[in-house]
């Protein structure tokens, strides 16, 4: 980058050094900059100095990363949604708050917990008078909606559809649309003022209006009919005002809008009108008359016929002098328009309407078929399809046999045969998906060529071109394409190019559970043909057939037997790959571990996996952690003996995989006197250190969280008395009505100060069965919502219920920061759902709160929301 700092736009020297690293080198040492980069933000934002000018630039420059890393490469960047929800709450001008707006929309996913924290920032600027501000949450909605911010705008946002400002109303009425894609009953009491703002005199809210009014009609809250009605006016009534281009948008978008309907006869004539005047006027009116045209396909050929009659306007006459143009976007409306009209009128066929174009035009068209432009070639060919299928398969004959004309190789040449070959198929095939293949696999042949399977290359535009259209087709007629696919493969007289097979290899880890053969016949069919294909063809295949394997219980012998003649023969990555296929081949809890730590089914997915597999066993060959489902108990440390002048211990406790809480081991009493002779090397000192050793496992800590008689620790500590600086362990006495239960008391941020007394000290005290547990227990049924009251309001609330009520403090794990309550019918029950919900609330900064409730009882569930409204 050539360009000095001022003329850059970049935000900062930061950000215009790091471009300029970027763009200097190489694509994997660019990613390993941006990843340190992001690494060094992050430990940025943690600092208590942050300025909101500060995290502003860290969030753009995080942005920056995530974009500029290459394929492939993950980003984290959740951990800044804090700090951006805070920059769109707090910011203090409109660039500050659309920088945290951005981000979020970019980053936080649409049911993120942290969505709920948005919600407060949209509604108070929502509600702002600043019109910027304003348009500012309402963008946002458009970009990024959600579930959770329908109940706290939803009153406003109808508001708004009155407002003075254009720019309000027109962003109104499109976050109405995109979050009917949420919930269409949001729609219901809008239809009247959408009506109005049809009529409107700004453009851009009329525009506006056209694409909520489709929504609408799908929600089934406006008729059908009516929505004809509005269209037809509204197109008489634009055509009517002035024929000048600045209300050619707005035209194009009601006319796109009524080839959504089946235009009536009177909409033709006003369209025939628009066509003729906007057919000479340049490439500024060829996206109107596109649209136009659109029109005229939604409409009858009868209907269409006699307005013909009736306006002696002829559709096609009036744009046929766009052929001639030497212009690629004149040639592609002009094709595209002809196709939209019926053959019938214009191509002679019938003797009740006569030919309009001349034979030197027709000729001109056929000539598009050798177009270098691809949409003008498939357009064309789509066309003569429907004059006559005839001309098209006698051109896909000669495609085949390599007789194209020669004006077309001595453009293309020999390497663009397949791409004309696929874009044959498309129209020849349609909808069929089992024809489709059928022709595929001759398509192929002609472009692979004759000889040795192993010496023929793979053509990747093929594959790339196969993978998407199944991707992107109806389950019709990707089940037949893959029955034939798959069926070739066992079929022993069916010759499987290399192109071919590798979509095989794609599409077996795909979309196996689709596949009409048993996935044994499969790995015979694939290891049958191993041997006849080159080495990278033999590589993936080996990777498709252990990916196959999973499915099968047992592998057939002679699958292993190709497989160790193909090591004997292969060299070192083959045998290596050859290994592995017979080793995970036979450890099915293996295999499939590896097959569920993939992104996606997709092979190159699973590659990855297995790549992550073998560098995991070698670096760690006695286990593989990211595959096991469970870690071996970890030793006991010995602490070396050190003083805590000579050498700090660690404070924090190094945890053990998670396990369940278990009963907690009684430890043996130890009085204060033990303690105070620890260094001594006695046999009771060696003991308390090597009970201290070990690894304090999450389930000891939550046991001794949750122990609700905890008592107090002595006052004097570690440094005062001479001990050790390791955490205590000290065995209280139990009294006669506590319960059976040991202690632990570490000198660790675990034992915390008495909390204040608050609302929650009213009711049941700390609630004793685990809040975490309860909340995951009830996971299938979830509601998160908005309250105008406070906390202490809706606490009182729920109390007047009559019911149950545990109640945890908010600086309480889990979830801290949120009031946690548990609802419950027989306290004495832990295993009944009926009658338990969980409930969280959030406290805002103007007394309101936000609520996220579990509960599987649809009676209570009901009951809970109707008291939190």
């Amino acid at each position: 980058m050539d360009v000095p700092f001022l003329s850059s736009g970049a935000m900062s020297r930061a950000h215009y050094a790091l471009v300029r690293k970027i763009e200097t080198a190489t694509p994997q040492a660019a990613d390993q900059i941006l990843l340190a980069e992001v690494h060094s933000i992050r430990n940025q934002l943690t600092r208590s100095t942050l300025t909101l000018k500060q995290c502003k630039e860290c969030l753009v420059l995080l942005l920056y990363c995530s974009m500029a890393v290459n394929p492939g490469v993950h980003v984290d960047l959740e951990f800044a949604l804090p700090h951006a929800i805070n920059l769109a709450e707090a910011g203090q001008t409109i660039q500050d708050k659309r920088t945290g707006y951005l981000f979020c929309a970019q980053v936080m996913p649409s049911e993120h917990e942290l969505q709920l924290m948005l919600v407060n920032s949209i509604r108070k600027d929502l509600e702002s008078p600043s019109v910027p501000r304003i348009c500012l949450a309402l963008d946002t909605l458009i970009q990024s909606p959600s579930k959770d911010v329908i109940p706290a705008i939803q009153p406003r946002l109808h508001d708004l559809l009155s407002h003075n400002s254009t720019h309000v109303k027109q962003r109104a009425l499109l976050a109405f649309h995109k979050m009917s894609e949420l919930d269409s009953d949001i729609l219901r009491d809008i239809v009247s003022k959408t009506r109005k703002r049809l009529k409107d005199a700004d453009e851009v809210v009329v525009s506006a209006a056209l694409t909520l009014a489709l929504s609408l009609v799908k929600a089934k809250h406006l008729p059908t009919d009516k929505h004809h009605e509005l269209l037809s006016e509204l197109l008489r009534s634009t055509w009517s005002k002035g024929r000048y281009a600045s209300r050619s948008l707005l035209l194009g978008k009601v006319v796109q809008a009524l080839a959504q309907v089946n235009p009536s006869a009177d909409d033709l004539q006003v369209i025939s009108e628009i066509v003729r005047h906007y057919s000479r006027a340049g490439p500024s009116a060829y996206a109107i008359i596109h649209q136009c045209f659109r029109a005229v396909a939604a409409s009858t050929t009868d209907v269409l016929s006699d307005v013909q009659m009736k306006t002696g306007i002829s559709f096609v006459k009036e744009i046929r002098h766009l052929l001639t143009a030497n212009d690629p976007n004149a040639l592609y409306v002009f094709i595209c328009s002809l196709s939209s009209v019926e053959p019938k009128l214009w191509a002679g066929t019938t003797p009740e309407f006569p030919a309009v174009l001349e034979e030197w035009e027709v000729e001109r068209i056929m000539k598009l078929l050798d177009c270098e432009d691809r949409l003008i070639r498939k357009q064309t060919l789509r066309t003569l399809w429907r004059v006559d299928q005839n001309i098209v398969e006698a051109y896909y004959a000669r495609a085949l046999q390599g007789e194209l004309p020669s004006s077309s190789s001595s453009v293309h040449g020999t390497d663009d045969l397949l791409p004309r070959l696929l874009e044959i198929l498309d129209i020849i095939c349609g909808d069929d998906g089992e024809a489709y293949t059928h022709q595929l696999r001759n398509a192929l042949k002609a472009a692979e060529g004759e000889g040795p399977l192993n010496r023929r290359a793979v053509l990747q535009e093929a594959v790339e071109e196969m993978l998407t259209r199944i991707h992107g087709a109806d389950s019709a007629w990707r089940s037949g394409c893959i029955g034939v696919l798959f069926t070739s493969v066992i079929d022993k007289d069916s010759e499987v190019g290399p192109t071919l097979m590798v979509i095989l290899t794609a599409l077996f880890c795909e979309y196996l559970e689709l596949s009409p053969i048993s996935p044994i016949e499969l790995l015979r069919g694939v290891a049958d043909r191993l041997a006849s294909y080159s080495a990278s063809i033999q590589d993936v295949s080996l990777v498709t057939m252990l990916r196959i394997s999973a499915a099968t219980d047992e592998l057939p012998q002679e699958v292993m037997d190709a497989v160790k003649e193909l090591k004997e023969r292969s060299g070192r990555h083959l045998r290596r790959r050859c290994d592995q296929f017979m080793t995970l081949s036979q450890s099915k809890d293996t295999l499939k571990c590896i097959i569920a730590s993939t992104h996606s089914s997709s092979l190159p997915d699973f590659v990855v996996a297995l790549e992550k597999y073998g560098a995991e066993r070698q670096s760690t060959p006695s286990r593989s952690p990211a595959l096991l489902p469970s870690s071996p108990p970890l030793k006991p440390r010995t602490p070396e003996p050190s003083s805590s002048r000579a050498s700090p211990v660690p404070n924090k406790l190094r945890y053990a995989a998670y396990e369940p809480p278990r009963p907690p081991q009684r430890l043996r009493r130890m009085s204060s006197s033990s303690s105070r002779h620890s260094d001594e090397g006695g046999p009771r000192s060696r003991s308390y250190q090597e009970s201290m050793s070990m690894t304090v496992t999450a389930g000891d800590l939550t046991i001794a969280a949750q122990t609700s008689d905890l008592r107090s620790i002595p006052s004097s500590s570690p440094r005062q008395t001479g001990l050790s600086p390791l955490p205590i362990v000290q065995i209280l006495d139990e009294e006669p009505s506590a319960p059976a239960a040991d202690l632990i008391a570490l000198d660790s941020p675990f034992i915390s100060e008495p909390a204040a007394p608050s609302i929650a000290s009213t009711m049941s005290s700390v609630v004793e069965q685990d809040f975490e547990t309860t909340w995951n227990a009830l996971e299938s049924s979830a509601a998160r919502g908005w309250c105008e009251s406070s906390i202490d309001t809706v606490l009182r609330k729920l109390q007047g219920l009559q019911r149950q009520l545990r109640v945890s403090e908010r600086d309480r794990p889990p979830f801290e920061g949120d009031l946690k309550i548990v609802i419950c019918a027989d306290p004495a029950d832990h295993s009944s759902k009926t009658g338990v919900a969980a409930i969280r609330l959030k406290e805002s900064d103007d007394d309101s709160c936000l609520w996220w409730m579990r509960c599987e009882d649809d009676e209570l569930r009901n009951i809970i929301k109707a008291t939190l409204r």
